[in-house]
């Protein structure tokens, strides 16, 4: 199974458990085959960009969540953070030692947006709990709200 389909796969199982889905709801839901699903979710049959915007739909997700971004190195993690820099009102701010040097364990990052720092701090309750209604799920996920 290659990278792409092991999270589709992934992704689909995870959202469709949290919203406490069978195949067969995520099926009745999206209109797409629970054999389609099946193969979808163990990784045999690669979904096209409009099965997954559908998939999406039933789940209350942004189709975006299925193309997550692969951060392996710090390298990489620098490049997503200078991104988000540029694009948004993101203040990252921190200590200074003596010679001017900021320290690294001092490091914040918030935004002048309130919405977006109101939506990272339902990130924070999220990633803490294994039981969250859907309509919760659906707000952090799937906000459109401009930034």
């Amino acid at each position: 199974m290659n990278d792409r389909l092991l999270q589709y796969a992934e992704t689909m199982k995870k959202y469709r458990k949290i919203r406490n889905m069978s195949q067969e709801d995520l099926s009745k839901t999206s209109g797409i085959n629970v054999s389609t699903i099946k193969k979808y979710e163990a990784g045999f049959r690669n979904p096209k960009y409009e099965q997954l915007a559908k998939i999406a739909e039933a789940l209350g997700i942004n189709v975006n969540c299925f193309y997550g971004n692969s951060i392996k190195t710090t390298g990489d993690l620098i490049s997503v953070i200078a991104s988000i820099d540029e694009q948004t009102d993101m203040i990252i701010t921190g200590e200074k030692d003596s010679d001017g040097n900021y320290i690294g364990d001092t490091i914040k990052i918030s935004f002048k947006n309130s919405n977006i720092n109101d939506m990272l701090s339902k990130y924070l309750s999220f990633r803490e709990n294994d039981n969250l209604d859907e309509d919760f799920v659906a707000e952090l996920f799937v906000d459109d709200s401009p930034i």
